[in-house]
């Protein structure tokens, strides 16, 4: 039987590594992924799955939205197991999540993704309508004075990993019986906190999103220039504008097929490290990355905030790009696989830029012609090249290019005069 998982989590890199590392399981298959707590729901509505992955805080409100969409997820679905993925190692966050007497629910804490039998165990798990705590949460449990003897054999079975069939076994009983006990469990331990109990989790929730707030932002600064974050932070809204702009595309060359050679580990690695040192290098560059698509890379320059010589600063930036995949294939990426080649278009024209999107999800992007332009022009760039349209070149007399003539470009009938980028 095939367990069909629906995977929540804002965070692009994790969000891929992940899916890759469940896809590459005979009996487990990603059918669905959402990057905030609304669309989880919704998702989970839709697609009816066996079992949801989620992390713990997600868009809109980075709080607790994973262990809230568990319980609503529970209650409407009760054949859908949930897994909690969390960076809090507190028990606190463990006792509100299964607390509520309720069964198959799991908590993991992240540092378990690399080892991939820890997440496919409580996958597996919560499919079969149990509960699992990570080993971490469950022994810290254990070890609390007013645990009782009986408690503490369960969590120690918990803690070692053990799943409802092996402690039913080691315990001579059902797994009803063992469910039982481990809700029971937790509704108790959920119950020590007392009429002081919410206002504790409320704090939590305060104090976790005023940190999260200070962590993201000081995140956003490292990958989009600083006016742009410091918006962000204090709220103003972005209107929607029209300005010019130049605009990146980069995109591995053969990525899917490369991918076949290597595990999911290995996929998310390479990831993670090409991804993470193209957005540096942009950064670096005064460009804002716009978003990331498996492999694929676009960049603004010159908004949110004006860059007046944003042609010429894309156009190095993507000389820096390409020497930085240089130099990471010097470097090596694993034992099988070589070097990994990048193309890159570029693009100036007038956009309309602002804040898009609905349903409780913003995101801030560039729409119109330039954009499309700017990802043909990537199609047409070889491994290694830089392929960019007249518009940008001419605004940057310094950069040597040479011309390969005019490209078509699909939904519009002028051609785009097009050149290589030397370097």
């Amino acid at each position: 039987m095939t367990i069909r998982v629906v995977l929540g989590e804002d965070n692009v890199l994790v969000r891929e590594g992940v899916r890759a590392l469940l896809d590459s399981l005979a009996d487990i298959e990603v059918v669905g992924v959402a990057a905030d707590g609304p669309s989880l729901l919704a998702e989970a509505e839709e697609r009816r799955p066996d079992v949801v992955v989620t992390d713990i805080k997600m868009p809109p409100n980075f709080q607790l939205e994973g262990i809230d969409c568990a319980h609503e997820i529970r209650s409407k679905h009760p054949e859908t197991g949930v897994v909690v993925l969390s960076a809090h190692d507190d028990e606190a966050y463990a006792i509100a999540l299964l607390g509520q007497g309720q069964s198959g629910l799991a908590y993991l804490l992240k540092d378990r993704i690399a080892q991939g039998d820890e997440l496919v165990r409580a996958i597996r798990e919560v499919a079969r309508g149990g509960s699992a705590v990570d080993p971490v949460i469950a022994e810290r449990l254990a070890g609390r004075r007013e645990t009782a003897g009986a408690d503490r054999e369960i969590l120690d079975m918990m803690g070692r990993g053990l799943g409802y069939a092996e402690m039913a076994e080691a315990l001579d009983t059902t797994q009803e019986a063992v469910d039982s006990r481990v809700t029971d469990l937790f509704r108790r331990l959920a119950a020590t906190a007392g009429e002081g109990g919410a206002a504790v989790d409320e704090l939590k929730r305060l104090h976790a999103a005023v940190v999260d707030r200070a962590s993201a932002a000081r995140t956003l600064r490292a990958y989009v220039p600083s006016q742009f974050a410091e918006k962000l932070e204090s709220g103003v809204a972005l209107t929607q504008e029209e300005l010019e702009v130049t605009v990146l595309f980069s995109d591995i060359r053969g990525f899917s097929a490369i991918a076949e050679q290597l595990s999911a580990a290995e996929i998310a690695d390479v990831l993670a490290r090409h991804l993470g040192a193209m957005a540096d290098v942009i950064a670096e560059h005064g460009g804002t990355i716009d978003k990331f698509a498996g492999d694929a890379v676009m960049a603004i320059f010159g908004a949110p905030y004006p860059l007046p010589d944003h042609a010429a600063q894309a156009l190095r930036c993507a000389i820096a790009m390409q020497a930085k995949q240089a130099e990471l294939n010097r470097d090596g990426w694993s034992e099988t696989l070589g070097e990994l080649r990048m193309g890159v278009g570029i693009n100036t024209g007038m956009v309309v830029a602002g804040t898009i999107g609905g349903g409780g999800r913003l995101e801030y992007t560039v729409v119109g012609d330039a954009v499309n332009i700017a990802q043909r022009l990537q199609s047409e760039a070889a491994g290694g090249e830089i392929v960019a349209a007249v518009s940008t070149v001419k605004e940057a007399p310094d950069v040597r290019v040479e011309p390969i003539g005019h490209r078509h470009v699909k939904g519009r009938q002028e051609t785009v005069e097009a050149f290589r980028v030397v370097f």
